[in-house]
């Protein structure tokens, strides 16, 4: 055959894209996860939801991972002598424990009261034996139409106040070394 006819079979970029698949068909067991995922990497991640249904006056929080990992420890603490405007610091708030698991995918509390301070920290334990602790400490308020969040802790990110019909808010928590969280 002439080398015109090939070229016509089998275009140049339609052979790149044929090797570019049949490469990643043979690299991609590869890039999967084998084990349990490193510290503080992306599928360690740890996020804190807030949800409250129309008409209850009930706050269900919700603790777990972006990807399916299992924590060392769960802990949320509550306090609810918390006036609004909230406090510049957590000094004086009276801490309950509200929720602990052990080596648990996530963990699911609520609370009735409003407003409320809520401390949570996650921490996560690689194959290696390291660690990280992911924390959020936070200020709710539900007023008629709005979830207002205020940061109690050092480097956590400003919430923007939030329709309580755009609910369930999610928050990422803040990573840092085990036992170091504010």
């Amino acid at each position: 055959m002439p080398r015109g006819v090939l070229a016509q079979l089998f275009p140049w970029p339609f052979v790149g894209v044929v090797v570019l698949l049949v490469v990643l068909i043979f690299l991609t067991p590869n890039l999967l996860l084998n084990g349990a995922p490193a510290a503080g990497s992306l599928a360690t991640q740890a996020e804190l939801i807030v949800d409250r249904a129309p008409g209850n006056n009930t706050t269900h929080f919700y603790v777990n991972g972006l990807g399916t990992v299992r924590y060392a420890e769960i802990r949320a603490y509550v306090a609810t002598n918390v006036s609004w405007p909230p406090p510049p610091s957590a000094s004086n708030l009276s801490w309950v424990n509200l929720s602990y698991s052990a080596n648990a995918l996530s963990a699911i509390f609520s609370s009735a009261a409003n407003p409320l301070a809520l401390n949570v920290s996650v921490t996560y334990v690689d194959a290696a034996g390291t660690g990280v602790e992911y924390y959020g400490s936070y200020t709710f308020y539900f007023g008629d139409t709005t979830l207002e969040v205020v940061p109690l802790a050092p480097g956590l990110a400003n919430v923007t106040p939030t329709p309580i019909a755009s609910l369930p808010l999610t928050l990422l928590l803040t990573a840092t070394a085990p036992g170091t969280a504010p």
